[in-house]
């Protein structure tokens, strides 16, 4: 196994652009994987990285019965690229410790789901580490798809398709930074489907990307939809989010809620289009709500401007924002809201169509039962 030393070894040697990034030691029997037409690679895992650095790890095909499928511990530079990570017992991707981690182009699906909470059974789970970059990867049927908490600094999620996160409560996340610093998501699409005609698992979902106790956030560009919470939205500033920056998003049917500044000061909310046309039972139903619902922390300024919501509530009539109070000053500008919003946006299936899959691979398109991008090559 991965987990354990090899008794043979081989030298890969990883390029990118021509030039040499790393030699990276694999099972001898991988040696020739990568070359045209070779015949597909065979299961194995767990895989254990620890306390290496500038290794490139590519074309792996790792299960685990038993455990997470791949921890990284401790370790610098490290690439996971073109590879295929699940199910697993445990997490996808575990990262503790160290940092300048990368994921690129691979398909993590943990599947299982272990009783109780939490970070079980994340597609990746990263913490207390640094420097993550997630870029081209399709996450299906984590705990929380993404999870980065406890005293991450520095996390880039772009491009990515994440489908169906499965929770419990309080996860059920298809991204979740809480704790963490610096935190761009960006040009996304996040799907959760009840659908187990379609998907081999329903979504659990809460909020489908969430924020708590971080700063410096960025969530721009990304395609949102599905979501049946009562409690739940598309993306949310929740307790002691501060300094977010919500931009450009497109929000389709996410539960309850499409987007909320639920606590965090110096907010902005700005060029969102929210489209929420299934009520949920026992829920508020707004496209766009700003409320301090942690009484104990600060809330605002917060800066909502040019967007285009709205939202069905229980009895039909539509609503677009809402303001609970606590996050004062909440400026308004040249937003839309409400029946004028839905006649701009409907019909929602040609004013929001949803992105190909994933939206934005690094380099090539990672074989999954879910891609359906085409501007990319395939990547083997």
């Amino acid at each position: 196994m991965f987990a354990k030393r090899w008794p043979e070894r081989c030298l890969r040697v990883v390029l990118s652009c021509g030039c040499l990034v790393a030699f990276v030691a694999i099972p001898c029997w991988l040696a020739g994987s990568g070359e045209a037409g070779a015949a597909p690679i065979p299961a194995h895992g767990p895989l254990i990285i620890k306390n290496q650095s500038h290794k490139v790890y590519q074309r792996l095909r790792i299960t685990s019965s038993t455990g997470d499928c791949v921890k990284i511990i401790d370790s610098y530079d490290i690439t996971i690229e073109n590879s295929e990570i699940g199910p697993c017992a445990g997490n996808g991707v575990n990262i503790s410790g160290g940092g300048d981690i990368q994921i690129f182009d691979s398909y993590i699906h943990p599947e299982t789901l272990s009783k109780g909470c939490c970070d079980h059974n994340d597609g990746v789970y990263a913490h207390h580490t640094s420097r993550i970059t997630v870029q081209g990867n399709v996450i299906a049927y984590g705990e929380s798809n993404i999870e980065a908490t406890k005293n991450v600094a520095g996390l880039v999620v772009i491009g990515n398709f994440f489908l169906n996160p499965r929770g419990p409560y309080p996860r059920g996340q298809n991204v979740q930074a809480w704790k963490a610093s610096d935190i761009v998501v960006k040009d996304n699409y996040a799907l959760s489907s009840l659908d187990t005609q379609k998907y081999r698992y329903a979504e659990n979902q809460e909020d489908s990307i969430n924020f708590g106790f971080a700063s410096n956030i960025v969530a721009s560009g990304n395609y949102i939809k599905g979501g049946h919470s009562p409690s739940g939205c598309g993306l949310i500033a929740d307790e002691g989010a501060n300094s977010a920056q919500f931009t450009a998003n497109r929000l389709v049917d996410t539960g309850q809620c499409g987007i909320g500044i639920a606590s965090g000061t110096d907010q902005v909310v700005e060029g969102n289009w929210v489209v929420n046309r299934n009520p949920v039972p026992k829920g508020g139903n707004t496209a766009v709500y700003v409320w301090n619902q942690y009484k104990r922390l600060p809330c605002g300024p917060v800066a909502v401007s040019n967007n285009i919501g709205t939202a069905v509530k229980q009895g039909g009539t539509l609503d677009g924002f809402s303001n609970g109070g606590g996050c004062e000053p909440v400026t308004l500008k040249d937003n839309i809201w409400g029946e004028p919003a839905r006649k701009q946006l409907d019909p929602v299936e040609t004013k929001l169509p949803p992105p190909l899959i994933p939206p934005g691979p690094r380099t090539c398109v990672v074989r999954s039962p879910y891609s359906t991008q085409t501007k990319w090559p395939p990547c083997d």
